[in-house]
């Protein structure tokens, strides 16, 4: 088989960096994050890196969407969910047991899923598409990690939140984490398609597109 031709190669390269610098990633922000009066704020935190708002929407909603967007059906997925609850009682003396009535990950997990269900559909949230160079793994490093009390200051979640699962199963809700941002390119791509499938997706410059991101000198 021929190898590549120069201009075959260019052609493939030119392509890769312009799906760097077009990635394209979802976020969210949740009902708390809505209602506690975030969204100027989380929005203004992602475009101050250079990351540009593509597609935006608010709407509340509906179960189905809320099962659609998670892999309530991936087993492992909802074991990790039971996972990260028993990691919040890292460093103390209470065990998953009694805390939670069970030290089980899987039903851990599932308790959880429930409860994430519910919040989903408790009000208003902001779904936005977030177009830049590394957009996935940027929007993740702005959210912070999942159980808020664990995020870095700086981070939205951090900032902004110092939820704990062992507060929220006693008060029998699920984790209020402010913000959701895809994990990689295949779950960014289900969730963008499920939000804004169908729907106008802008495509536009930012004034310091050329300083940041083009050979200006």
């Amino acid at each position: 088989m021929a190898k590549n031709t120069t201009k075959e190669y260019d052609a493939e390269l030119n392509k890769t960096i312009f799906d760097i610098k077009h990635q394209r990633t979802f976020c969210m922000i949740k009902p708390d994050g809505v209602m506690r009066g975030l969204v100027g704020e989380i929005i203004h935190r992602i475009e101050k890196t250079g990351l540009k708002v593509v597609a935006m929407k608010m709407l509340t909603p509906t179960e189905e969407m809320v099962k659609a967007h998670y892999p309530v059906n991936n087993e492992k997925w909802i074991v990790r969910l039971g996972s990260k609850a028993k990691s919040g009682l890292d460093g103390l003396s209470l065990s998953a047991k009694e805390v939670y009535g069970t030290d089980d990950e899987k039903a851990l997990g599932e308790n959880a899923l429930a409860g994430l269900i519910q919040y989903m559909q408790s009000g208003p949230v902001v779904a936005m598409v977030v177009e830049g160079i590394q957009s996935i793994d940027m929007v993740r490093k702005l959210a912070g990690a999942t159980l808020p009390f664990k995020a870095e200051m700086g981070t939205i979640r951090g900032d902004f939140s110092v939820d704990n699962p062992i507060v929220a199963n006693v008060e029998g809700r699920s984790i209020h984490n402010l913000f959701h941002a895809s994990e990689d390119t295949e779950e960014a791509e289900h969730e963008i398609k499920l939000w804004f499938g169908g729907e106008t997706i802008c495509d536009y410059s930012l004034g310091s597109d050329d300083i940041m991101y083009c050979k200006h000198y």
